[in-house]
């Protein structure tokens, strides 16, 4: 197994211009910020001129578990160059490939998912080529960067932040696509408040299905057991929920965020992924103002202690929590997904006249009231209140009783007028 460069060697191979792709050609790659006193004589206190910012003479860039990132610009344009520091496996250039495929297929997906592409050549390091991968260069806040900035102003504008975290992943499922490390800097919220994923390595795709990546994500926000198999279609949809979770109970509770962020996650550990209800966050989750969050956490915990992989989406998984809640007066349906589930075939989409599910609870009308009176105090962008889906319901009962009332009368109506013309 041959060593990969460190990210002090790719620093100085990219310094030096050591690369011919011409995806490479023209990049001004930026220097770190450094500040020094603007005179002799600044007061400790901050008085006295103010100080200037100089470049330094290292580069900008950020080191994580796989790879650094250097930062520059090709004229206008942010370009990234990530270096990996480590094997990625041997799908990986393939991943890639297909990802630039499927960005092609589906325009939607550039505003979700950074550009990228593999170059195997990418730069040369005593006399040995390593591959790169350059990038887009995603202008804006880390999705932590974000929430902090939110709470400093708004908590209450993290509800909008998990609706758009919910659309933002069912836009990846639409396009066919898993990121497969959801996490908080992973993803960046742009200056137009726009959702777009970075760190492309695990990404799934149709086409790459067979070629899993060697790694299983952050451990904060992935399932206590996944394994390097634990990796498809769904893939996201654990991470999703504890990020979706989190902001609607940072909202409600902004005090979260200093009792329970550590700098690599958002409230949740891996620890308490790993002993749903056996942790003080539980408790306190379990209790939060918000009903909202109150709901979720049977739905989380039942996560943590199933498979890896659910096999549902977000988008899928709260619309069938919502039809089961386990808040005291519905049953908690179960995730476990029947072998012959077809995608295309869901188990809510029920035929008409279908016998109902004896694992499933429904609605009672007093409950249905209940939740109708109170639904003036919910904002639109509340997706987990069904008080509206109860009242449709209703509205839809009501419908099927008078159109049936209206066919017997019909039919006594015609059935008069035929005796009357029968000698």
């Amino acid at each position: 197994m041959r060593s990969w460069p460190d990210d002090g060697l790719f620093e100085a191979a990219v310094v030096r211009g050591s690369y011919q792709h011409p995806r490479l050609a023209g990049i001004t790659f930026d220097r770190e910020i450094s500040v020094v006193p603007g005179q002799p004589g600044v007061g400790r206190d901050g008085s006295g001129p103010p100080q200037e910012p100089q470049a330094s003479g290292a580069l900008l860039h950020a080191l994580g578990a796989s790879a650094v990132v250097f930062f520059g610009r090709r004229g206008p344009q942010g370009v990234a160059l990530r270096c990996p520091t480590r094997d990625l496996g041997a799908g990986a250039p393939l991943r890639y490939a297909e990802l630039v495929a499927q960005r092609a297929a589906h325009p939607s997906l550039a505003a979700a998912l950074a550009e990228a592409e593999w170059i195997d050549q990418g730069v040369e390091i005593d006399g040995t080529w390593w591959p790169v991968i350059v990038m887009e260069r995603v202008e804006g806040r880390s999705l932590a960067g974000q929430v902090e900035h939110v709470l400093e102003k708004d908590p209450a504008g993290l509800r909008g932040l998990a609706w758009d975290w919910a659309e933002f992943v069912s836009a990846l499922g639409a396009a066919d696509v898993a990121h497969g490390d959801l996490q908080q800097n992973n993803v960046f919220v742009t200056g137009d408040g726009q959702l777009k994923a970075v760190d492309l390595d695990g990404v799934w795709l149709p086409a790459v299905a067979h070629l899993p990546p060697d790694e299983t994500g952050h451990r904060h926000y992935q399932h206590p057991r996944r394994r390097l198999d634990d990796w498809g279609r769904t893939v996201d949809t654990f991470s999703a929920l504890v990020v979706y979770a989190s902001l609607r109970a940072l909202s409600a509770e902004p005090d979260l965020w200093e009792q329970y962020h550590n700098g690599e996650n958002l409230v949740f550990t891996d620890n308490d992924l790993a002993h749903p209800d056996r942790t003080p966050l539980w408790d306190r989750l379990s209790s939060s103002p918000d009903q909202s969050v109150r709901r979720l956490v049977p739905l989380l915990r039942e996560l943590c202690h199933g498979p890896a992989d659910s096999s549902w989406d977000l988008a899928s998984l709260l619309a069938m929590h919502r039809r089961a809640r386990p808040d005291g007066f519905l049953q908690q349906a179960s995730l476990t997904r029947n072998a012959e589930h077809d995608d295309d075939n869901h188990w809510w989409n029920e035929p008409e006249g279908a016998p109902p599910d004896p694992g499933a609870a429904w609605f009672t009308p007093q409950e249905g009231d209940a939740e109708a009176a109170g639904a003036h105090e919910h904002d639109d962008a509340d997706d987990y209140d069904d008080a509206d889906e109860y009242d449709g319901a209703a509205r839809s009962g009501w419908g099927h009783t008078l159109a049936y009332a209206a066919f017997i009368v019909l039919a006594a109506v015609l059935a008069v007028l035929l005796l009357g013309l029968v000698p």
